[in-house]
């Protein structure tokens, strides 16, 4: 075989999709509405999936308008691909024969076909090839090495498989909303489906636009082969696959009534995190789940539970990190990328560091930050510091790579070695109380220079009048670097708030809870307690929306010593946040009875200038009758002659017989007289207040 030219790009796209997703996750997003694309894909999966005799779902990709077009011919840059690979193998025969070892297993489970020579040259579909690389992640207990497969590589047409594809909608509930329900459940229960994108099928009709390149030796030929299941690397993929599992819940879950919740509300991609409120509900929803699953091809495993009765019955190699039914209190699993203890039955924060090389540079920073992973906001305060300062960097620097003054590399590098710090952090992953006959929210706001945000904690007393209050979730946003007063900063943190509560109750499903709402500014309490048409229309458009999302709750007025959201707006390193107890509890006055801190306390209203209220401003407009001939004549030498005329008609009519000529035609002097008539006519119209003083021997007021 002649050499095949390889140019070799490194492309750092990993760095920019862990600050991505940094950033998404501290926006608080709203359910996105369904773009005509995803429509029509949904449409798509109703119309074309089917179920094979074993009842495992066999779905066709969802393809746009031209996909024909779009597909060109892509077996040559497949081959340079694979060649490659090849090369990096030479460098690491371990890597070799473990990625060697999935691509049997893809072959002895019938997840991919090899296509014969004849077959290949003889027909005349439409094919794509795929690329492929392993994906090494070590950190997992089951499969440390998978083929992906590039969909995303351009064929000579210009487009790739992906561009071809329709995605699909994201079907299942946003990461914080699972996170959130998840600390509803008394007993807690997590597994993940084994392979689950491998579990459902390809149309066959589908599969040649799925083929990729092999050998097992580079001294082989090079074969064909083509995939016969949902395939890593597909922009679909997702969809298909989440979407079959959801369509189990429909077909088959009416059996399986607690199953078939837990499919459609607590499963994330192909892990379920959720649970039941007693050990005997636990062990039915495990049960159910167990039996339903298998219908559609699927199969959990990795299974965990806070309680130990739960796990009896299932075997040794579907536990999640351990076998025995013992529960370690170190040992701790990941659910959906937040550290779980199920012994202590605690969340904590995964901080993941390693040595830095080189100077500090904008890089450097980011990257650090990305591997902060807190889609609840448990150390909001920590994020904020980092948030603020990283706005810094954008002022400060021009550069991805440029290297970092000595002051801010100082203060990264404090931050840095302070991290592993927050390893100490444990917050209780039941939020409430067993069995409580009273539940609220209670929201804190607050803003600073720097920032502004919320947290939001639930407060619960039990059947025994035991309080529990726990911290659910906070956000913050930093300040916009154009100058804001601390007021509008305030009211800005408040809008958080209204917004995080919305969000939480929702996940929570718990609309009905009673819910208060405190700030330490008593001019955005002021705003809050007007209609929002009597202020300036920044604070108007944020007053209406905070008063439509918490209609019929009360905001309050709370010390700023003792208000948490404090924290949040101001930030706070990690060697200080680990010993601030009344951050995950609030403050301590909300452990205490109702009468304690519910007295409808006053506070001295802001002065009126703080308040920005709206201006009214009158303006009078006077109407003055203009005269009739100018309105209705727009000639200048018309207009006289009709006024000359007018007023010889009126002298005539005062017998003045003897000062009008007998002539037909108007002359000179008449026109003159016209002309001074209307003149005058008009400055007594526009200047009457002038004229009237002038009469009356005054000053002529300035206009």
């Amino acid at each position: 075989m002649n050499p095949v030219p390889v140019c070799h790009v490194a492309v750092d796209n990993s760095l920019e999709q862990k600050i991505e997703r940094f950033w998404t996750i501290e926006e608080i997003q709203d359910v996105p509405r369904l773009t005509q694309e995803e429509i029509d894909c949904e449409n798509h999966y109703k119309v074309t999936f089917s179920r094979d005799t074993e009842g495992r779902y066999v779905v066709r990709l969802p393809k746009r308008l031209g996909f024909e077009k779009m597909i060109g011919d892509s077996r040559e840059m497949a081959v340079r691909r694979l060649i490659q690979l090849e090369r990096r193998f030479k460098r690491d025969e371990d890597l070799h024969k473990r990625y060697s070892d999935s691509i049997r297993d893809y072959l002895i489970n019938g997840h991919m076909l090899l296509v014969e020579d004849v077959e290949e040259r003889s027909e005349h579909r439409l094919v794509c090839y795929l690329p492929h690389h392993p994906v090494i992640k070590e950190t997992s207990t089951t499969t440390k090495i998978r083929p992906v497969f590039d969909g995303s590589a351009k064929t000579t047409s210009n487009y790739s498989l992906n561009n071809a594809l329709m995605t699909g909608p994201v079907i299942q509930d946003q990461l914080i909303d699972l996170i959130l329900r998840f600390r509803k459940h008394k007993v807690a229960l997590v597994a993940d489906i084994e392979k689950m994108y491998l579990q459902v099928k390809v149309h066959s009709d589908d599969c040649p636009l799925q083929r990729i390149l092999w050998r097992f030796s580079p001294s082989d030929p090079i074969k064909t082969y083509e995939l016969q299941r949902v395939t890593f690397g597909l922009a679909p993929s997702s969809f298909l696959a989440t979407r079959s599992l959801q369509q189990l819940a429909e077909d088959e879950g009416d059996a399986f009534p607690r199953a078939k919740a837990a499919l459609v509300d607590d499963f994330y991609i192909d892990d379920y995190i959720g649970g039941a409120d007693s050990v005997e509900e636990a062990v039915l929803l495990r049960q159910e789940l167990e039996q339903l699953l298998p219908k559609g091809g699927f199969r959990l495993r990795k299974w965990n539970s806070s309680t130990e009765g739960v796990l009896e019955g299932v075997s040794a190699e579907d536990l999640g990190t351990q076998t025995t039914l013992v529960l370690d209190k170190e040992e701790q699993v990941k659910a959906l990328g937040v550290i779980w203890k199920p012994g202590p039955d605690v969340l904590g924060i995964d901080v993941s560091t390693s040595s830095i090389i080189g100077c500090w540079t904008w890089r450097q920073v980011y990257s650090v930050i990305a591997r902060l992973f807190d889609p609840l906001g448990l150390i909001g305060p920590v994020i904020t510091w980092a948030k603020v300062r990283m706005q810094q960097l954008w002022v400060a620097t021009q550069d991805w790579d440029e290297p970092l003054s000595q002051e801010l590399t100082e203060r990264w590098a404090q931050f840095y070695e302070q991290l592993p710090l927050l390893s100490n952090v444990k917050v209780n992953r039941f939020a409430f109380c067993s069995q409580p006959y009273l539940v609220q929210f209670h929201i804190f706001s607050d803003a600073s220079e720097a920032a502004y945000g919320a947290c939001i904690y639930a407060r619960t007393i039990s059947q025994t009048g035991l309080i529990k209050v726990e911290l659910l979730s906070s956000k913050s946003r930093p300040a916009p670097l154009k100058r804001v007063s601390i007021a509008r900063l305030e009211l800005c943190g408040a809008l958080v708030a209204a917004k995080l509560y919305q969000k939480v109750r929702h996940a929570l499903k718990m609309d009905d809870t009673e819910a208060w709402f405190w700030s330490d500014s008593t001019v955005v309490l002021c705003w809050l307690r007007s209609p929002s048409y009597v202020w300036p229309t920044y604070v108007e458009n944020r007053v209406s929306q905070i008063q439509e999302w918490t209609k019929g709750h009360r905001w309050n007025h709370v010390k700023g010593m003792e208000n948490p959201a404090d924290l949040v707006s101001r930030g706070v390193t990690p060697k200080d946040f680990v010993d601030l107890q009344n951050w995950f509890h609030g403050p301590a006055w909300l452990s205490l009875l109702d009468q304690h801190w519910n007295n409808s306390k006053r506070y001295e209203d802001p002065p009126e200038d703080q308040l920005e209220r709206k201006r009214i401003i009158l303006t009078a407009l006077t109407h003055m009758e203009t005269h009739s001939l100018i309105d209705r004549i727009s000639s200048y030498w018309k207009l006289l002659r009709v006024t000359a005329l007018c007023l010889r008609f009126a002298r005539k009519c005062q017998r003045r017989h003897n000062e009008i000529p007998d002539i037909s035609h108007i002359s000179v002097a008449e026109l003159q007289v016209a002309k001074q008539v209307l003149v005058r006519q008009v400055q007594q119209e526009a200047f009457a207040t002038e004229l009237k003083e002038l009469s009356n021997h005054r000053v002529v007021p300035v206009r």
